[in-house]
C-alpha cells in the first residue's frame, strides 16, 4: 500500500476591501474551528516550563488566542501573585480544559 499526499496551490485576486475582509474572516473561522482551545475556554496549566513562578497563579487561565498554525503558544488571561490580571503566552501542549 502507498499513501500519497498532494498539495494544491490556488490563486485568488482580492480586489476590494470587502473581498479582503471576507477572506480574512473565512480564514479566522477556519483556524478557530481547528484550534484545540477556543476563545473563552477555561484551561489548566499542566506543566509550567518557562512560566515565572509569580505568573499565572493557580495554574489556570482563560484562553484569549489559540492559533497553532501560527504559534505553539496560547495566550491566556490569568492573575499574577499580586492579584493583577495579566495576559501571558503558554505552550499549547501544556494546557487542558478545566
Amino acid at each position: 500500500m502507498l499513501t500519497l499526499t498532494k498539495s494544491v496551490t490556488t490563486t485568488e485576486t482580492l480586489d476590494t476591501p470587502e473581498a479582503i475582509a471576507d477572506h480574512v474572516h473565512a480564514e479566522y473561522l477556519r483556524r478557530t474551528e481547528a484550534a484545540p482551545f477556543k476563545h473563552g475556554d477555561r484551561v489548566r496549566i499542566t506543566r509550567r516550563d518557562g512560566i515565572p513562578p509569580e505568573f499565572m497563579a493557580g495554574d489556570v487561565g482563560t484562553v484569549m488566542l489559540c492559533d497553532p498554525e501560527f504559534s505553539p503558544l496560547t495566550t491566556l488571561m490569568g492573575v499574577n501573585t499580586t492579584g493583577m490580571t495579566i495576559q501571558f503566552p503558554v505552550q499549547t501542549a501544556n494546557l487542558e480544559l478545566v
